[in-house]
């Protein structure tokens, strides 16, 4: 309990500044989405659409230009920005979990707790996944407000608020994944600074290779590789993400967290 209470402390500011970030970019993005209403701005953003090379919309998810002009299409194409950032986050949240005890020197305080090294690794894995749980939980809410605020007066809230919720636990479960792999990372990491440039790293790389399978059928197989490609907003709202991703997330979550706890447990520490 002194541990979860410890971590919290420390991450307080954090996930709070990191909503902020999000809420403020999201209130930017959906105060333009009045002005797309506008006929003559719907010609044009159809017209610019219908010249664009389709591997480019499909770079960024943009196939159905026209659904721009609806409160949810134009939500997903902004949210995509959000998830990816958001996928930085819960990596860099988890690769900094457990090394940053031997980075900053507070290992030796962490051994004179009555606690086993696996109680340590299960508690920080708890203490980072009720962070990000929070963290993700505050940005719904944040999103559910501009959307429902924005939305054109012929979209159903209850329409709406199910595709948002459709959106955020597909997302979400891919978030705690990232978050699964960046917790793994920490136990082989040498030094806290290496975490993000980790983070960083495995992210942007999932990123690519779910954009090469779009645009090249050759790798398409690099769809299942690609974390982020299982939840893109513009695919959520359509529908859920389908049995097969969600076989594979819990895999991932399951396998890099019992994987850190045994790794940590045969881990030299560095003591200083």
């Amino acid at each position: 309990m002194n541990i979860l209470k410890i971590e919290w402390r420390t991450q307080f500011k954090s996930v709070f500044v990191w909503c902020g970030v999000v809420g403020l970019i999201l209130l930017l993005f959906m105060s333009v989405f009045p002005s797309m209403k506008n006929a003559g701005l719907a010609d044009i953003v159809n017209s610019k659409m219908n010249a664009l090379p389709q591997n480019i919309l499909k770079i960024f998810n943009l196939n159905d230009s026209g659904s721009l002009l609806n409160v949810m299409g134009y939500f997903a194409y902004v949210f995509q920005y959000i998830v990816l950032a958001s996928g930085i986050y819960a990596v860099l949240l988890g690769s900094q979990s457990l090394i940053k005890e031997e980075s900053d020197g507070t290992i030796e305080f962490l051994y004179a707790q009555p606690i086993t090294r696996k109680e340590l690794v299960w508690t920080k894995f708890i203490a980072s996944l009720s962070i990000l749980i929070v963290f993700w939980a505050i940005t719904f809410s944040l999103s559910t407000i501009l959307v429902l605020l924005f939305k054109n007066s012929n979209d159903r809230s209850s329409v709406v608020l199910a595709k948002l919720s459709t959106i955020f636990l597909n997302d979400g479960l891919i978030l705690i994944a990232l978050l699964a792999i960046g917790f793994f990372c920490s136990t082989l990491l040498q030094s806290s600074k290496q975490a993000t440039g980790l983070s960083l790293g495995i992210v942007f790389g999932t990123y690519v290779l779910g954009v090469l399978s779009e645009i090249n059928d050759r790798v398409s197989f690099f769809k299942y590789m690609s974390l982020l490609h299982y939840g893109v907003p513009a695919n959520l709202v359509k529908g859920w993400m389908g049995w097969t991703y969600l076989i594979i997330l819990v895999g991932v979550i399951v396998f890099f967290s019992v994987a850190s706890s045994f790794i940590y447990q045969r881990k030299d520490l560095k003591i200083s």
